[in-house]
């Protein structure tokens, strides 16, 4: 049975990065723009389920149906790895630089998880804290704050706010280590107040809690470089 709301949410997506988004430099792109895109986001589904379901229950392994059943579980950084090394095969036999590749796709990934995030209301409803102010899902006497909602508000926000910095004249580095650092630190926010079994954190917060530390450092580190190889003019 074909799950709707999923496919809505595909829909969406490809229709908002293509109206919404500038296109992509010709010269940055490792073939054709929908080809690189969605092979990124294929490969990256499916060792995302694969790495899910080899975590969680590795028997169900071996068979399809539950292999199939994304709504099950997806680990997302594992994913998004596996999507950036199908990239930089592609930039690698392209003869492209790779951190110009990546950089040019940042802000329409945003954008399309962003989109995804949002488009919750469509995949039987945004979970969230109990809240006076929010939505109302069925099965529930109480109203939540949809935290999909506000992901995809704060992730369209500084896609937008990258690609601003981009057209400015960011390096290609900082924006692909932006993009990435972005997206984990929403996520670790988010998760605080996504309803899960037990007190601690998930495992999906403790990895995009790592990848968040790791990407404030190399941001950091990469100023800090920059400002060593070209330093301040002493005032006279």
């Amino acid at each position: 049975m074909a799950d709707i709301g999923l496919l809505v949410s595909i829909g969406l997506i490809v229709i908002t990065v293509s109206v919404f988004v500038r296109p992509w430099p010709p010269d940055a792109i490792a073939g054709g723009v929908v080809d690189t895109a969605m092979g990124a986001a294929l490969i990256g589904l499916v060792v995302g389920r694969v790495a899910a379901v080899a975590l969680d229950d590795p028997g169900a392994l071996t068979k399809l149906n539950d292999l199939l059943i994304i709504r099950s579980g997806v680990e997302f950084w594992p994913g998004v790895a596996a999507g950036l090394a199908w990239l930089l095969i592609r930039v690698r036999r392209k003869h492209i630089r790779p951190w110009n590749q990546l950089a040019a796709l940042a802000p329409g990934g945003l954008v399309a998880w962003a989109v995804y995030e949002a488009t919750c209301v469509v995949r039987g409803g945004c979970p969230g804290p109990v809240s006076a102010v929010g939505l109302h899902p069925d099965g529930l006497t109480r109203g939540v704050f949809p935290i999909g909602l506000a992901v995809g508000a704060v992730a369209g926000a500084c896609a937008v706010l990258l690609g601003v910095a981009q057209r400015r004249g960011l390096s290609s580095r900082r924006v692909v280590i932006a993009a990435i650092t972005a997206v984990a630190a929403i996520r670790s926010v988010a998760s605080l107040w996504l309803p899960h079994i037990g007190s601690g954190f998930t495992r999906q917060h403790r990895t995009s809690l790592v990848v968040a530390i790791a990407g404030f450092g190399a941001l950091s580190a990469d100023l800090l470089a920059s400002r060593r190889a070209h330093p301040e003019p002493s005032p006279a």
